[in-house]
């Protein structure tokens, strides 16, 4: 939900015209912050937003009154989409106040799962808001509340959903950090956190997407059952999808122009680092029992080619041959196209490795189970292959 309002208001101009004057005379007219005060007071939340959603001004001059104000919008307010403004204002202390930034955060979330928060007036904005905050207080200042709170939304993606991917999305920059020249100590140890936040999401995700299908597919249970246990495994995937696409674009798989945030993977050594940095969290992804999943995961190892071809192809093989087949991956129209383009690169610039017969073999099963499918591509690669091995 977002708020709107015109010139008849009268109640909001005047809201924004004393937060224009606390701006420059709070200190020397306490009034002004009496009236800011009211309007937090004021049964229309589009008054009440001009207030919470600048609080931040009014810490220059009157900072403990200000603090006074931002405790009460915690402890009363109940419109998410009023709550979520006023968490992007008071981002400004993050780093000068944690510790009284994270009591408010504490309330305002406790407060939320007691059902004290209007979730109709904006909860995806107040649990985007949420995210971001957990993602700065414990990936950039290293705060463990940030964790304890990340450890409970990791466990049920289905409720907390929005926080998890609010969260994920701001990961992508401090995932590469890391990889950036000249190496710093501080941004190494943001790389470190961002792991550690991804793999505690994605190992709950995982466990809860696999027992939600064990669940789903089983005769005896329940329809309700069966829908609640759908809807897990749903919320789970989609979770493990959004973090596939951090590192997909994030990498510059997706090319150049597609890296949005960080550094990227600009050379061989860099991917090699990358490889085995994260070699514990890919494999934990390609359990993804969702095709678009798999399919940005093999994506990813395609550009990664250059930094090990033997390991890479070993992993694409696994992949392929375990939770792609189970999960059809081998008739989508995008993994004919992706798999032909990675053999093909293989057959052109690293041939040597398939002297090697179990690996001549994974590339045959490969092959195979793409033309079983009816690729004909697949099926003209299989016939060439004697040659092209020559």
């Amino acid at each position: 939900m977002t708020m709107f309002w015109n010139g008849w208001d009268v109640r909001v101009d005047a809201a924004q015209a004393w937060m224009h004057l606390a701006q420059r005379n709070a200190a020397t007219h306490p009034i002004i912050l009496d009236r800011v005060a009211a309007v937090l007071e004021d049964p229309v939340a589009t008054v009440r937003l001009q207030a919470a959603g600048d609080i931040a001004i009014i810490g220059n001059s009157s900072p403990e009154r200000m603090w006074e104000m931002a405790e009460r919008i915690a402890a009363q307010e109940t419109n998410a989409e009023v709550l979520a403004s006023f968490l992007c204002s008071l981002r400004h202390f993050s780093h000068a106040a944690p510790e009284r930034c994270e009591t408010l955060l504490n309330m305002i979330m406790t407060r939320w799962a007691e059902g004290l928060i209007d979730e109709n007036s904006g909860g995806n904005h107040l649990s985007e808001a949420l995210g971001n905050w957990i993602a700065q207080l414990f990936i950039g200042q290293a705060r463990d509340y940030a964790r304890d709170w990340l450890t409970q939304w990791a466990v049920d993606p289905l409720r907390f959903s929005n926080q998890l991917h609010a969260l994920i999305g701001v990961l992508r920059a401090s995932l590469f950090l890391r990889y950036a020249p000249p190496p710093e100590a501080e941004t190494s140890a943001m790389s470190d956190r961002a792991q550690q936040a991804v793999e505690l999401i994605i190992s709950s995700a995982i466990r809860i997407a696999s027992d939600a299908h064990a669940t789903a597919i089983l005769e005896s249970v329940s329809e309700t059952d069966k829908q609640q246990a759908i809807a897990q495994f749903q919320a789970a995937e989609a979770v493990i999808l959004h973090t596939v696409n951090q590192f997909y674009f994030g990498s510059g798989a997706f090319g150049e122009n597609g890296i949005e945030d960080g550094p990227g993977l600009r050379d061989a050594a860099t991917m090699t680092r990358f490889l085995t940095d994260y070699s514990s969290t890919l494999a934990m992804l390609a359990d993804t029992r969702t095709p678009e999943a798999l399919h940005h995961l093999i994506e990813l190892y395609q550009f990664l080619i250059p930094a090990n071809p033997s390991a890479v192809f070993g992993v694409v093989h696994a992949i392929l041959l375990g939770r792609g087949e189970q999960e059809g991956y081998h008739y989508e129209t995008l993994a004919i196209d992706v798999v032909v383009g990675i053999v093909r690169r293989y057959l052109a610039d690293y041939r040597a490795i398939f002297e090697d017969e179990a690996r001549r073999q994974d590339l045959v099963a490969i092959l195979n189970l793409f033309a079983d499918a009816g690729w004909p591509d697949a099926l003209q690669l299989l016939y060439d292959l004697p040659d092209l091995l020559r």
